[in-house]
């Protein structure tokens, strides 16, 4: 049997129910146990044991209600199963930049009568750290910073992270790289030669920057997009979605990745993820995307966009990015490349993320580094700077905790003609379980069939059958045989036929209009 999500495009098309008329309380008169098909039959073995049908010429109002129906059903499978280990093994991640000797040298960062100052940056690798380092005559500035007398490249720093390829799935046929960097300015704060005291301000940055796939080409900027992978303090994200006018930047954990056709949907724990209808006109696509949440439709958004863009939606904790739509040769199929992602991080430009450290744009303007509060054209990563008050004097020991993840640490090694300054960073990491794996199953939904596609003598499931006999041959064939009783004046009813589908039981949600049966159609909602 062919799901008549594959013969009708628009499952939503017409819909004017929001979800907070879902979950309305509706009158509906029930015939039958109504109370017992729902817990007894339409799940066995934790899968779906009901087909639901809708007539071959039913309303859009119709399939909108079986969709429904058949989401909620879905949320019935989702399962969590959790299996008992207490083996964990813990281990260290360590990190080590190279070391720097601020009082080594004719160039070292102090001299009489003169404050000198040095900005220090290291990085998940040498080359894009050492790009920033004078020495290389690369000739960046960095319009977000006081200015300073050198740019000193430390090196890798092994504990930060690196995503060599941002764009995992091929959206944008792109293998740029992403990179976790860090920015400190150090001054020198005694004008007398050989001081061994230091002063920080507030130019302190760390950031994640996306780079071309040829450092060298770094002046040739990359723009952020909706489907990038990047790494944010340790951890691989994918941005879901920027909103440029309210400068907020979303990051998710990605769940799926793949190309859903239109009318059908994919499950995501307690989250249904609906492509509608998708229609083309020239070069241009009408998209339709619903979010639901155990059943409820908790958004809806169209969307007109070429099929070289895309869009984002998000709904609670779970965010949808559209790649790219297209349809088959005869137009009447509509597909979409999707990323769903869950665990949402909201990044609000200008405000802090962490104590004393407030989220900004990396712009790059030609080479020229900026740390905005608000989203430019030529953004390129995500920082987060330092806002606290200045840190003065620093001496031997010291450690400068940088965005609660790398320090910059001092050691003197006693010698009062050395100051080594190094960025650190360790934590402990365990795997295994002490308190029990979850194992999730995700939800699967009942087939939605036309009524031309099944006879009641042939049944192997349960069914529901939505419309009265105008719009549904076999709710028509049971009222022939006098089982039911629908006219043009029945109000919201449910009716239950037990054994009338080969042996299995049948469910009648009907009214005496399309909008009856609509209102029968929440109130069974409310109920499953």
């Amino acid at each position: 049997m062919k799901s008549i999500l594959k013969k009708i495009g628009c499952i939503l098309v017409g819909s004017t129910v929001l979800s907070a008329s879902i979950t309305a309380a509706y009158a509906l008169e029930k015939y039958g146990n109504i109370n017992d098909f729902i817990d007894d039959d339409l799940i066995k073995n934790g899968n779906p044991d009901v087909y639901i049908v809708v007539g071959e010429n039913a309303a859009a109002l119709d399939v909108t209600s079986a969709n429904k129906i058949s989401a909620k059903i879905g949320t019935l499978t989702y399962s969590e199963t959790i299996i008992e280990d207490e083996s964990t093994v813990e281990y260290q991640i360590i990190g080590e930049s190279e070391s720097i000797d601020l009082l080594d040298g004719t160039d070292k960062l102090d001299s009489a009568g003169t404050e000198k100052s040095w900005i220090l940056v290291t990085s998940a690798d040498d080359d894009y750290a050492d790009h920033f380092d004078d020495e290389e005559g690369n000739s960046f500035s960095y319009s977000g910073f006081s200015e300073a007398d050198q740019t000193k490249s430390l090196g890798h720093l092994g504990y930060l992270l690196e995503v060599g390829d941002i764009d995992p799935e091929n959206h944008f046929e792109s293998d740029d790289d992403a990179t976790e960097i860090v920015f400190v300015r150090i001054t020198d704060s005694n004008k007398n030669a050989g001081s061994q005291t230091f002063d920080i301000g507030k130019d302190m940055v760390y950031a994640s920057i996306v780079y071309p796939n040829q450092v060298s080409a770094f002046k040739l900027t990359k723009d952020l997009k909706e489907g990038y992978e990047i790494p944010f303090l340790g951890k691989k994200y994918r941005i879901v979605q920027i909103d440029e006018d309210d400068g907020i930047i979303y990051l998710g954990t990605a769940s799926y990745d793949g190309t859903l056709e239109q009318g059908n949907y994919i499950s995501s724990g307690e989250y249904q993820v609906v492509i509608g209808e998708i229609l083309e006109s020239g070069d241009e696509y009408s998209v339709e995307i619903s979010i639901l949440r155990n059943g409820n439709i908790i958004k809806e958004h169209t969307e007109i966009l070429r099929s070289d863009k895309s869009f984002s939606v998000i709904a609670g904790d779970l965010g949808v990015t559209v790649h790219d739509v297209w349809t088959n040769a005869a137009a009447d199929t509509g597909y979409a490349d999707i990323t769903i992602c869950r665990s949402l991080t909201e990044l609000k430009l200008g405000e802090e993320y962490v104590n004393n450290w407030e989220v900004r744009a990396v712009t790059n303007t030609g080479g020229t580094i900026d740390f905005l509060k608000t989203y430019e054209d030529n953004t390129v990563g995500i920082a987060l700077v330092y806002s606290g008050s200045d840190i003065e004097e620093i001496n031997d020991g010291d450690r400068i905790k940088i965005a609660d993840y790398v320090n910059l640490v001092f050691d003197d090694e006693d010698d009062l003609d050395k100051m080594v300054a190094e960025f650190k960073a360790e934590r402990t990491v365990t795997t295994g379980s002490t308190g029990g794996t979850v194992i999730s199953k995700s939800g699967e939904v009942p087939e939605i069939i036309m009524d031309s596609e099944i006879e009641l003598d042939e049944a192997d499931k349960n069914l529901i059958l939505i419309g009265g006999p105008v719009a549904n041959k076999l709710t028509k064939e049971l009222q022939n045989e006098g089982k039911i009783d629908i006219g043009n004046e029945s109000p919201a009813t449910a009716s239950l036929i037990e054994g009338a589908a080969n042996g299995n039981n049948v469910l009648v949600i009907a009214g005496g209009d399309r909008y009856s049966t609509e209102s029968a159609v929440l109130s069974l909602i409310n109920l499953i």
